[in-house]
């Protein structure tokens, strides 16, 4: 199969590909592959403008059908209770003492990473940020659970469990018709168990349905490229509920998604998921795994 794999974004309003003309006319502020002009939060600090992105040159792949499964065309309602920000409850468990993670591509390589990036599509700080990882591998992998759990949704139907803080009323309403849903990308959403939530987006199907319970390792859908991307990738975001923290959204997608200001702060992936010291970012990330993998591989 030939490799396409890109880059894309956290699983909020897109509304870029397959849109009707005259929907085009009305959201053309919010193609994300050349990057938004932003103007300032809502505190007034100013933010950059990022630089256009440069042009994808990507091997065309077979057209891939705005569909939730391989059968039929059926995004799975969530069933389970929708939760409501911010919680009450203690502080989350820290990054560091998570374990049972596994990777949700084998071999991934990571395309974008956790972090500060002029294809952020939040604001930490008045600076863009991007508020997962970016993973790649080959179109139509199997996609896995980073580690058991129960889905909570698995399809375009994920907004009420990204952790946006505020009211999604109007958001639902503007991607009600099926031809402004279809745009959406197609995203699980899993509770781990341990208090933090696991997002994977893009997906091109799904073989998972809401409430039911998976186990590490599992398949639970196929890389694909839904919603606006550069190409065939997973977008892997953590968080806990329980966060007090938070991300801005830009002032853009708040005026016209009716997304609220708001979502509570992710945590970098790569703290969770097993070492691998062939990615430059964990080494940088995790200097004592790094460190303990040379003294065990020294080179000869």
């Amino acid at each position: 199969m030939a490799r396409k794999t890109g880059r894309g974004w956290s699983a909020r309003g897109w509304v870029r590909l397959a849109v009707p003309a005259i929907v085009l006319v009305v959201v053309a502020a919010t193609a994300l592959v050349a990057g938004p002009v932003l103007i300032s939060d809502a505190n007034s600090r100013p933010t950059p403008t990022p630089s256009p992105a440069p042009s994808a040159t990507i091997t065309p792949q077979p057209t891939e059908t705005a569909t939730d499964s391989a059968t039929h065309n059926t995004t799975f309602p969530p069933i389970v209770d929708v939760p409501t920000w911010p919680p009450a409850g203690p502080t989350p468990i820290p990054a560091n003492r998570l374990t049972g993670y596994v990777w949700p591509l084998n071999n991934a390589k990571i395309t974008l990473p956790f972090g500060p990036s002029k294809w952020g599509e939040l604001l930490v700080d008045g600076k863009l940020f991007h508020d997962g990882v970016d993973m790649a591998t080959e179109c139509g992998d199997k996609v896995m659970a980073a580690h058991d759990g129960v889905v909570l949704t698995a399809g375009r139907d994920y907004i009420d469990y990204m952790g946006w803080q505020g009211d999604l009323t109007a958001f639902k309403k503007m991607f009600a018709p099926p031809s402004w849903k279809a745009t959406l990308p197609i995203v699980i959403v899993i509770d781990d168990g341990d208090g933090y939530y696991s997002i994977y987006a893009h997906e091109s199907r799904v073989t998972v349905k809401a409430n039911q319970h998976v186990t590490a390792g599992q398949t639970i859908g196929y890389e694909g490229a839904t919603g606006p991307t550069t190409g065939c990738h997973v977008h892997f975001g953590l968080f806990n509920p329980l966060e007090k923290a938070t991300f801005d959204n830009l002032p853009d997608y708040i005026s016209r998604l009716h997304l609220p200001a708001e979502e509570t702060a992710r945590i970098d992936p790569l703290l969770v998921l097993p070492y691998r010291n062939d990615l430059s970012e964990m080494r940088s990330l995790r200097p004592a795994d790094a460190a303990a993998y040379a003294s065990a591989h020294p080179k000869g």
